[in-house]
C-alpha cells in the first residue's frame, strides 16, 4: 500500500500519519533531549553527532555531550547539548 494512501485513510479516520505511515515523528525537550519514532537505524554515533535514518529523511544532530538513553526497534531518545538538528 503507498505512502499517499495511507496518509488518505489517516485523514478519513482521523489517525495521526505516524501511527499508520512510516513517517517519523521528533520531539523535543529544550535542547537537551530528542525523541525520534519510526526510525529506520542510526547511521553515526559520537560524543558530538548523530545521523539517524528514517523512512523520509536523515536527521543530523550536532552538539556535545551526547549519549542514547532509550532505543527500540520503534523510537530512540538523544540526550546532550543540542546545538543544531538537520534534515538530509
Amino acid at each position: 500500500m503507498s505512502n499517499k494512501l495511507k496518509q488518505k485513510i489517516s485523514e478519513i479516520m482521523n489517525i495521526p500519519d505516524e501511527l499508520i505511515t512510516d513517517s517519523p515523528k521528533i520531539e523535543f525537550e529544550s535542547n537537551k533531549r530528542m525523541w525520534i519514532e519510526n526510525y529506520q537505524g542510526i547511521i553515526e554515533y559520537s560524543d558530538e553527532l548523530v545521523r539517524v535514518n528514517t523512512s523520509d529523511f536523515m536527521v543530523v544532530i550536532k552538539g556535545d555531550s551526547f549519549t542514547i538513553s532509550s532505543v527500540t526497534l520503534e523510537d530512540l531518545c538523544v540526550e546532550g547539548n543540542i546545538s543544531s538538528v538537520e534534515f538530509k
